[in-house]
């Protein structure tokens, strides 16, 4: 028996159209024939951070600096998945040059609130591929972030577009940043990567005005990225490893499956190396 409904085919189809990002593109996570797939290797540089986001597990976990995973078997490079890497703006440049000399697709990972024209020129001129900024809210920016850099990290966005392939990163908060997250739909970047909230910390659910019955539902994740996508000219979608194992899934298990939202920080998979600066 097959069990199909309005809704399960139309999940069906916004899986069937969704693309992964470019920064997804090699990694291990979008080959399902691969047991325990690792992420691209990172080069870490600090765990410090200018603002204090309720979601971020980078303060939950204490990480050394250096690279993790092995440079020699990558296609890409991500600085950083821990801390704000522009504060270390001089081992940012270094990074970049690092991954380059290995011929590597070079991807920073920012908040972008410390961006600006030069330093993005500079970028551009060392060889640095992508970049990745988030942006989850608006209006509830100060109340997520702790400070309000809405408007700076929106024009930095668009900075950022002048010279590099711009993702930005949003966080699903059901409940909470929908309207923000179209609005964020509208801005003329390349590719928008929609993110289910994973609580790491269940005291934030106190500090966070979400619908706490909607976390975790990938139909609710799916639904959100169409409404976006129907507003943006970018390629609004899920993160690649999660959106390979949901093209496995017909569209009654995609009304019904929940992604689990409570988890414990993970431990990072790839071998540790120190950085040669």
């Amino acid at each position: 028996m097959i069990l199909k409904s309005e809704l399960s085919e139309k999940l069906e189809g916004i899986v069937k159209s969704l693309r992964p990002v470019k920064h997804c593109v090699g990694c291990e996570g979008l080959d399902l024939n691969i047991e325990n797939p690792k992420h691209h290797p990172s080069i870490e540089l600090t765990q410090a951070c200018n603002l204090n986001c309720l979601f971020c597990y980078s303060k939950l976990k204490k990480v050394k600096r250096g690279i993790y995973g092995d440079l020699d078997k990558a296609e890409a490079v991500t600085i950083s998945q821990y801390g704000e890497p522009l504060l270390d703006l001089e081992g940012v440049k270094k990074a970049i040059e690092l991954g380059k000399s290995y011929g590597l697709r070079v991807d920073l990972q920012t908040n972008g609130v410390l961006l600006n024209e030069k330093i993005l020129k500079e970028f551009k001129d060392l060889g640095l591929d992508l970049i990745m900024i988030s942006l989850s809210s608006i209006k509830g920016y100060k109340s997520l972030c702790g400070k309000d850099f809405s408007k700076r990290v929106i024009e930095n966005i668009k900075l950022a577009t002048k010279y590099f392939h711009t993702i930005v990163r949003s966080i699903y908060l059901p409940g909470f940043n929908e309207k923000d997250l179209l609005e964020i739909a509208k801005l003329d970047v390349d590719e928008i990567m929609l993110h289910n909230l994973i609580v790491y910390d269940k005291n934030i659910l106190n500090k966070l005005n979400v619908d706490k019955s909607k976390l975790g539902n990938v139909k609710d994740l799916l639904l959100m990225a169409d409404e976006m996508n129907k507003v943006s000219k970018a390629n609004v979608t899920i993160k690649g490893c999660l959106l390979v194992q949901l093209k496995e899934m017909d569209g009654f298990i995609l009304s019904n499956i929940r992604y689990d939202s409570f988890s414990e920080v993970p431990d990072i998979k790839r071998e540790f190396k120190e950085l040669p600066f």
